[in-house]
């Protein structure tokens, strides 16, 4: 034999046929991720609907009091005992009691601004101490009272 040329063997064939077994993992795994990108496609195709809108919710409701200038309890008591149209009433005893409530408010921020002079001297009503350190011996004779 020469070293040039090869011999190919040729394998026998048999009268029986080789049943080859698919892998059932992968075919699952397979068949997944095709569901999975017609799921993608499906949601990429069909955007969702907005919410229906309602006529005026309770947010807004809240947001247009906010607005309106009210505080957060009073919002909360609004909404708690009949909304927007009870305030719109006049006549209700929300408003009523509303108005009330601010109206005594405003009265004590108004009562806490004052000072209370009943143990000042005439003196100290009239003149800031800074006024009275900046005035001369003689002024201060013409103010102070005789003792």
């Amino acid at each position: 034999m020469d070293t040039d040329e090869t011999q190919v063997v040729q394998p026998e064939q048999a009268d029986t046929e080789v049943v080859v077994e698919p892998d059932w993992k992968a075919e699952a795994l397979k068949y997944k991720a095709i569901a999975s990108r017609y799921k993608d496609k499906a949601k990429q195709e069909q955007p969702t609907p907005p919410p229906p809108k309602e006529a005026y919710s309770i947010n807004d409701e809240v947001v247009d009091l906010r607005l309106d200038g009210y505080s957060k309890p009073e919002v909360e008591f609004i909404l708690r005992n009949g909304g927007r149209k009870e305030l719109d009433d006049k006549n209700s005893y929300v408003a009523i009691a509303l108005n009330t409530k601010r109206e005594q408010e405003r009265a004590e921020r108004e009562a806490s601004k004052t000072t209370d002079t009943s143990g000042m001297t005439e003196v100290e009503r009239k003149y800031t101490t800074e006024q009275l350190k900046n005035m001369t011996a003689a002024e201060l004779e013409k103010i102070l009272p005789r003792a």
